[in-house]
């Protein structure tokens, strides 16, 4: 079968025209374009931050990269793939009948006029003697930037198997429009035979073949290292080429801007944060300590309130100048929290988050056959390459280990950046691990690993794998200062009562639910009682999640009595000054950050008067979200701590959860620090950041409206909800799912539930 033209895209036909972006030629020479400015820009800084030295490594990485980008489609040069996408009549196959990466890696790995080609691009008229190893990484960026090369091939065969392709596949090397790419040296076209590539021996060769490229880069961690910058930055450069379809030039333009040396951070920009938190005061002496520190890794443990946001942007000035800084937290809710709580009514930190790209990505990505998800996406990953400074969850980074869509498109950014993963006791074995595994993979990056309590297993754990870290504790004077004074309550209407009592003697309460429907259902009775109460919580659309944030805040500054009901929200980031805490009971790694907003202004030199948690227990039948030995764990820390019959410093919190027994969990160990990112030769699939949830992101049918108006308007109309079954079926408008009418009942103060 003949075609005039080979395309590497669908596109909207209804101009009657096609655009350059969709041309097969064309994207190669855009991706080509993009991997070369990317390198141009930040070559040097990556090759630093992971640790290779540039008079070796810099030809290679620009060689490899732009060959790389050359390449990664080349495989969609055959005729399923044409007949799929230019919808011929006849035997067209509805799917791919072998993945055009695995075909574009067969053609590079197997003796051939390709493979020729490409090692004289790689060799550059025999100027380099490293062009053959060059090439392996080269194959491993191709086979894998789309990470599905996985080493049983099961996605390649499904068309095989489903039918609608013969059992022949024939490639157009030699077509018209890809005689400039090859320059003539491919004079051949190939023909591969789907059983033998799928089920015999052809697989079977790139598997041997694959096996001995591991096994190399086993024993050359810099070839590892650099294998896996060049896959990530391959799939980084197809994503601005794609997203970017009018013109080279504007590609470059783009990418040049985006990654230009002003898009990094300077001494005297993180002086100048410091400067306004501290509003006139001094770097407190542990935070000097942070900020003075000289590992490429530094671990602070250290109680609620005691600075350590402000002591990361001093410890950031040191370790983030030239670079990007990322400040990561554990989930959605906390990253909201770390950016209301500290970053939004400060023009200054404001200003190094919210810088502007000057092309609007939204609107370039016009490819037809983008799944909604997928575009969404990209567009993301792509808005956080200008960026200075990025406050995120700890996936969008940890994504790059797990060879992850988001890691790898913002790979530019992830790989000139320093680090702050915050609230580190939050994470769970998945993530932690995925923390060390990054730092093992970037060794020469600087990372601020920050918690106020950590288990004994985890610290060891994370000490045994990283070698020189330095760590730091908040001063004595602070922790063994008597904060608290603790109560078990067992019915909760001793709560109610308690709370009516701070109305009469003008307190602010802290009321901290486990679950959504319990803060709610509180804060009904508090609301009937005729109290001055605000609820806050993860099910509110962001909209009003922001005015509920700052109505907890701004009614604790008030010389009024006052009470939040929350949920864990409140662990990270809520930077308020209780009276009383009342607290259901929960994981001590949670009841430490809670108490963390109870009688939290104290120092040296204010030292004041201890105040009380109440803490209320739980039926077995009401641990959830929580195990029930976690639960177990913190009903004996509580009762060891309220057996001293004395005040409670936060040393005292911390010396008694490290006596506690350990929790098993087979998870946390060497094997779970591997990574298919590095570790799986030429093959590639993602793997899970975190322990499986069962949270979705849901729009309201009301909404639905303005959303698609104005797809900005999607993050301020989403809510977080628990899955259910209940939404099997439901729509989808870019990864999120529309609730239909009568099914969420939804009050801007008190959040969102299904409708009864």
């Amino acid at each position: 079968m003949k075609f005039e033209i080979l395309l590497a895209k669908s596109f909207d036909e209804s101009s009657g025209k096609i655009p350059p972006y969709a041309l097969l030629h064309t994207h190669l020479r855009y991706v080509k374009s993009a991997g070369e400015t990317i390198f141009e820009m930040v070559g040097e800084k990556i090759l630093e931050n992971i640790g290779l030295n540039n008079e070796v490594w810099l030809s290679r990485l620009k060689r490899g990269l732009s060959a790389a980008c050359l390449c990664h489609d080349i495989g969609k040069a055959n005729d399923g793939f044409q007949r799929m996408i230019q919808g011929k009549p006849k035997l067209s196959p509805k799917l791919q009948p072998i993945r055009h990466e695995l075909l574009s890696a067969l053609l590079l790995a197997e003796e051939g006029e390709v493979r020729t080609w490409a090692l004289n691009l790689l060799s550059d008229g025999d100027k380099y003697d490293d062009a053959e190893e060059l090439l392996e990484c080269v194959i491993a960026a191709v086979g894998g930037h789309h990470r599905k090369l996985d080493e049983e091939w099961n996605k390649g065969s499904i068309a095989l198997r489903d039918g609608g392709c013969g059992q022949k596949v024939e490639t157009f090397l030699t077509h018209k429009n890809l005689q400039t790419l090859f320059n003539g040296q491919v004079s051949k076209e190939v023909e591969f035979d789907l059983n033998k590539v799928l089920l015999n021996e052809k697989r079977i060769d790139f598997q041997f073949s694959s096996n001995d490229f591991r096994d190399k880069l086993e024993d050359h961690r810099d070839w590892w290292r650099f294998t896996a910058v060049l896959k990530a930055l391959t799939s980084a450069a197809d994503v601005a080429g794609s997203a970017l379809p009018e013109k080279t030039k504007q590609i470059r333009e783009w990418i040049e801007t985006n990654l230009a040396e002003s898009q990094f951070l300077t001494a005297e920009q993180m002086r100048e944060v410091v400067k306004v938190r501290l509003n006139g005061n001094e770097l407190r002496n542990f935070q000097k300590a942070v900020g003075n520190s000289k590992a490429k890794v530094t671990l602070v443990e250290a109680g609620c309130g005691t600075g350590k946001t402000i002591s990361a942007y001093a410890w950031a000035e040191k370790h983030a100048v030239g670079r990007k800084l990322f400040f990561c937290y554990p989930t959605t809710g906390t990253a909201t929290e770390g950016f209301l709580g500290y970053i939004a009514d400060s023009k200054v930190e404001a200003n190094l988050i919210h810088s502007r790209s000057p092309i609007d990505i939204e609107k370039t990505f016009e490819v037809a056959d983008e799944e909604s998800e997928e575009k969404q996406i990209r567009v993301e990953s792509l808005n956080m390459w200008f960026p200075q400074v990025v406050v995120c969850t700890a996936d969008t980074v940890l994504s790059l280990v797990r060879n992850n869509r988001r890691g790898w498109y913002n790979s530019p950014a992830i790989l000139t950046a320093s680090f702050v993963f915050d609230e580190l006791h939050a994470y769970d074995d998945r993530m932690f691990a995925a923390v060390i595994a990054l730092i093992k993979a970037l060794p020469n990056t600087h990372f601020l690993l920050m918690t106020a309590s950590l288990p004994k297993e985890r610290k060891e754990f994370l000490l045994k794998h990283i070698e020189g870290i330095e760590q730091i504790q908040t001063p004595k004077e602070l922790e063994e200062l008597p904060r608290y004074k603790f109560q078990k309550l067992t019915d909760r209407k001793n709560a109610f009562e308690i709370a009516e009592r701070a109305k009469k003697e003008n307190l602010k309460i802290l009321w901290i639910c486990n679950t959504v429907s319990r803060t709610q259902e509180v804060f009904d009775k508090l609301k009937e009682a005729n109290l001055s109460v605000q609820t806050y919580h993860s099910r509110f659309k962001y909209e009003d999640r922001k005015q509920r944030h700052r109505d907890v805040i701004d009614g604790f500054d008030l010389d009024q009595s006052m009470i939040a009901v929350t949920t864990q929200v409140a662990e990270m980031s809520l930077d308020l000054d209780a009276d009383i805490l009342i607290s259901e009971i929960a994981p001590v790694p949670s009841l430490i950050q809670r108490l963390g907003r109870l009688n939290r202004r104290i120092n040296s030199d204010n030292r004041g008067t201890p105040r009380t948690a109440y803490f209320l227990t739980l039926e077995e039948d009401k641990f959830l979200p929580y195990k029930k030995t976690e639960i177990e764990n913190a009903v004996k820390w509580l009762d060891e701590l309220i057996g001293l019959q004395r005040s409670l410093s936060q040393a005292d919190l911390a010396e008694y959860f490290q006596r506690l027994p350990v929790i098993d969990d087979e998870k946390l160990n060497k094997k779970s620090l591997q990574t298919n990112w590095l570790d799986k030769g030429w093959f590639a699939e993602p793997q899970e950041i975190r322990n499986p949830n069962v949270s979705v992101s849901v729009i309201m049918e009301e909404d639905k409206k303005v959303c698609l108006k104005d797809r900005k308007q999607i993050i301020n109309k989403a809510i977080p909800m628990t899955y259910s079954k209940k939404m099997k079926g439901w729509g989808e408008l870019k990864g999120n799912l529309i609730a239909p009418p009568n099914t969420i009942a939804y009050c801007k103060n008190r959040g969102a539930e299904w409708q009864k």
